[in-house]
């Protein structure tokens, strides 16, 4: 473990989805476990074009944490990493294992061994540390991202972990969804978001044209009704509106109408799907990890009767 930082000309972008997934991932464990600190781990999935490495999204690890002597030995499950991997790049084919986090303000003993367990997933992992209690000046993102580096110390190679400088990235709707997350909209001590900014003058408008055709549309029943005498100026606007639209009852219309409905609602059920499939899944690898030990103990207990 060094202070050093890394003189390679590795570029490094987090985006900001990789830090909401930590920062939930942890206040998730401090409830759950009752401890103030209490530290997680997850994996960074993201993509590397040349020296560039772009860090989307992230993923919690499945782990273990035994005591031995005075350190912490922490297990990960290499087979849990090695499925969640496989289904993001089963979507996201360019995306691929970049490394792994875990909370703390410093580089642990045990940190290094965890780092070297991962090396078969990437031959050179990065480590992301954020500091769940930072100070209040701090002006900074209480994150530290560390590479990797073998070196010879007394003659035997061994790894150390470097500091690396890194930039923040994000793509238009990752600035759109975060900032509609931390400002809430009709809050009176904070501003209303771009979202919410974006989005409601388009409501405003869509309600507004809707009283507007309700006021018409009452006019020509009323006129057709003879309720009231129709006024040749207005009825020739309408006329002239209703020729600008478009013909709705065209075979041409409706096919492609009903096309894209079907798409829309295929898009909607295969993300049902999806999501659902994926919380089987995670049920069913609890499940196994929960009860693998206790199928294992009945199956070397099973009775064992000889027949004749």
């Amino acid at each position: 473990m060094t202070e050093e930082t890394s003189t390679g000309a590795l570029e490094i972008f987090l985006h900001p989805l990789v830090i909401l997934n930590i920062c939930d991932h942890f206040t998730r464990a401090r409830v759950n476990s009752n401890k103030k600190n209490p530290r997680v781990i997850g994996a960074m999935i993201g993509s590397q074009n040349g020296r560039s490495v772009e860090i989307h999204n992230s993923f919690e690890l499945v782990f273990t944490q035994e005591k031995s002597g005075d350190d912490q030995v922490i297990t990960i499950n290499k087979e849990y990493l090695e499925k969640k991997k496989n289904r993001f790049v089963e979507v996201f084919k360019d995306f691929e294992f970049m490394g792994w986090y875990s909370t703390g303000n410093k580089i642990l003993k045990n940190d290094l061994k965890v780092h070297e367990t991962l090396l078969e997933f990437n031959e050179s992992p990065l480590y992301l540390q954020l500091d769940p209690n930072p100070k209040e000046d701090l002006k900074e993102l209480p994150i530290k991202i560390y590479e990797s580096e073998l070196r010879i110390v007394n003659s035997k190679p061994k790894l150390v972990f470097l500091h690396s400088s890194y930039k923040t990235k994000s793509l238009e709707p990752e600035r759109l969804a975060v900032d509609n997350i931390t400002k809430f909209a009709g809050s009176s001590n904070d501003k209303a978001s771009k979202l919410t900014t974006h989005v409601d003058p388009l409501h405003s408008a869509i309600e507004m044209l809707r009283d507007r055709l309700v006021i018409i549309l009452k006019y020509l029943r009323m006129v057709a009704g003879g309720q009231i005498e129709g006024d040749q100026a207005i009825l020739r606007l309408c006329y002239s509106l209703a020729n600008k639209l478009p013909a709705l009852n065209t075979e041409k219309f409706l096919k492609e109408y009903q096309s894209e409905y079907n798409d829309t609602l295929l898009t909607t059920y295969l993300v049902a799907i999806t999501k659902g499939t994926d919380m089987i899944s995670e049920v069913i690898d609890k499940f196994d990890i929960a009860f693998q030990k206790r199928k294992e103990r009945r199956r070397f207990n099973r009775p064992y009767f000889m027949f004749h």
